[in-house]
């Protein structure tokens, strides 16, 4: 998204508009939606008697990201298409001035959008859920976990580096749209037997258990000299 979609703009009509400036949909749509899911659309779906539990967000969140991608994906198809420079338009530009397809950049506003409601019901949930099902003294792992989930984005967005040129970014969004609708429906078929544990796991008793080193550790050891030190002076 950060890259692809930023270039993608630059070979569109952008009127007045900077190509880099489109990309901040993203974050404007986040703090937008954010509010109205709260206080609108997850209250109105429990009042229709909807229940769209964590499980259920986090799939919606990947059927919405794989839709990004393939709205990206026709995007692109159309720039090539109507481009005077065909599939080669990203090198053609440089040297050439009418190379730009005749489709508004604000079209991306699909891509950007779902990419940012994808967010809200996936990342969202997902940090929400590993902190509130975590007992007190596993939140900061859990929470660590969870986040590593970027790291893998991350190694998957490099292996598809190859495909981030032309005449392959049809390829590229589409093979991205893919992999996130598989793995919406790989994630539902695991963890789908959560939802019916969901008011089971939330009513759980809060554990007292805190956790601790053995005995022998640093803290330890100056916990058992001070208290020696008490016991000697009070002669026991």
């Amino acid at each position: 998204m950060t890259n692809n979609l930023v270039s993608q703009a630059n070979t569109m009509n952008l009127g007045k508009t900077p190509n880099d400036i489109v990309s901040k949909l993203n974050p404007i749509f986040i703090v937008i939606l954010i509010p109205i899911m709260d206080f609108l659309i997850y209250p109105g779906l429990r009042k229709a008697g909807v229940n769209l539990s964590p499980i259920k967000k986090i799939t919606a969140g990947f059927a919405l990201s794989s839709f990004a991608m393939v709205s990206a994906c026709v995007i692109q198809y159309f720039i090539y298409k109507m481009s005077a420079c065909g599939d080669n338009i990203n090198a053609l530009s440089k040297t050439r001035d009418d190379c730009s397809a005749d489709i508004s950049v604000w079209v991306q506003v699909f891509p950007y959008g779902l990419i940012g409601m994808s967010e809200i019901l996936a990342s969202i949930t997902k940090l929400e859920y590993a902190y509130t099902k975590a007992p007190n003294n596993m939140k900061s792992t859990i929470q660590a976990v969870a986040l590593s989930t970027s790291a893998v984005s991350a190694a998957l967005g490099q292996a598809f580096v190859s495909l981030s040129e032309d005449p392959l970014l049809v390829w590229n969004y589409g093979s991205v749209a893919v992999i996130a609708m598989f793995g919406g429906i790989g994630f539902y078929m695991t963890f789908r037997k959560a939802d019916a544990q969901e008011d089971a796991m939330n009513n759980m008793k809060e554990s007292k258990y805190i956790g601790g080193r053995e005995v022998g550790d640093a803290e330890n050891v100056e916990t058992l000299s001070v208290r020696d030190v008490k016991n000697e002076k009070s002669g026991l």
